[in-house]
């Protein structure tokens, strides 16, 4: 297959614009389900099942590790609105402060899209705060945060733009990806998913062969030395099937038929917290870095509802 290689057209339009059919009327169902669920149960489903805490060994305690030298960078993307999506907000502000605190990134190689940021929701009781876990002691919103692209400006264009370096000249240098051949670059992406996609804004989607193309790209105006993308989604691992690109590794929460779940659920804050696989692999991302097959052997020993699933390619 012949791929395009402009900046614009590294991603299918016509995949691109697919609009979900439906999706008010399917918000509405998965909202009423959520309620009732958060109503009659605390422990059976699945969605809000509690774990205990992660008590394995870090792979890697050198503290000059190649994820804390100078050239690391990161990039986290949420990719849904509405309420009801919360953990997916929690899923990137928690990898954002792991990168930022166990990593010891500057805000400045990180790179936050969020497409809402649920802790000035009118209906979060807690206000400022989003919650990863059941006994809502962890705040991974707490504490300065700089998100780069927000609302509207999260969307398939705007991160192919950011991953190939194919922006505007006026565009501040804080929103731009200025690694280079020598650099470790971390990609961390969150939201619905199917076979193949990831949905974003709920209005069009990436898929695999898009980011396959747009990880070929960065290899060939060589914007990493080595490079890591982490897929937190339903079917995750179709979203990796395509990648072919030299010195890359793609973690994903969950196999082909596969769904991934929640880890938490809290009746006070009315929704699910957190997923499951972000909720175990963000206080352990430099032992991704590091060694990221006894990673992810350790995460499916901890994994109750779906399976990790590793590529790497050399």
């Amino acid at each position: 297959r012949n791929r395009r290689r402009d900046g614009m057209s590294l991603y299918s339009e016509r995949e691109r614009k697919r609009k979900m059919g439906s999706r008010y009327a399917s918000s509405l169902l998965t909202a009423a389900a959520l309620v009732l669920v958060l109503l009659t149960s605390s422990s059976s489903c699945s969605c809000s099942a509690l774990v205990e805490e992660v008590d394995w060994t870090e792979v890697n305690t050198d503290k000059t590790s190649r994820a804390q030298r100078d050239n690391t960078w990161v990039v986290i993307v949420d990719t849904s609105r509405y309420w009801l999506n919360y953990r997916h907000a929690t899923n990137a502000f928690a990898i954002y402060r792991s990168v930022r605190e166990n990593l010891g990134i500057p805000d400045r190689r990180i790179l936050l899209f969020v497409a809402e940021d649920f802790a000035t929701n009118s209906r979060n009781v807690f206000h400022q705060q989003l919650f990863a876990d059941a006994e809502l002691k962890v705040d991974v919103h707490e504490g300065e945060v700089e998100v780069d692209y927000a609302g509207d400006a999260v969307s398939v264009e705007s991160l192919t733009r950011v991953l190939t370096g194919r922006q505007p000249e006026s565009t501040p240098r804080s929103k731009t990806l200025s690694s280079d051949q020598t650099s470790d670059v971390l990609i961390y992406i969150s939201g619905h998913g199917g076979e193949n996609f990831m949905k974003f804004q709920d209005n069009e989607q990436m898929i695999g062969e898009d980011i396959a193309d747009i990880l070929q790209e960065m290899h060939n105006l060589r914007r990493y030395g080595r490079l890591t993308l982490v897929v937190d989604t339903c079917k995750a691992a179709t979203f990796c099937q395509h990648i072919t690109s030299p010195k890359t590794t793609c973690l994903a929460s969950s196999l082909r038929g596969q769904n991934s779940y929640s880890k938490h659920s809290s009746g006070e804050v009315g929704n699910s917290l957190i997923d499951e696989m972000t909720w175990l692999l963000y206080p352990h991302l430099d032992d991704l870095l590091t060694d990221p097959k006894s990673l992810a052997a350790k995460l499916n020993r901890k994994m109750e509802y779906s399976t990790v699933d590793l590529k790497m390619v050399g």
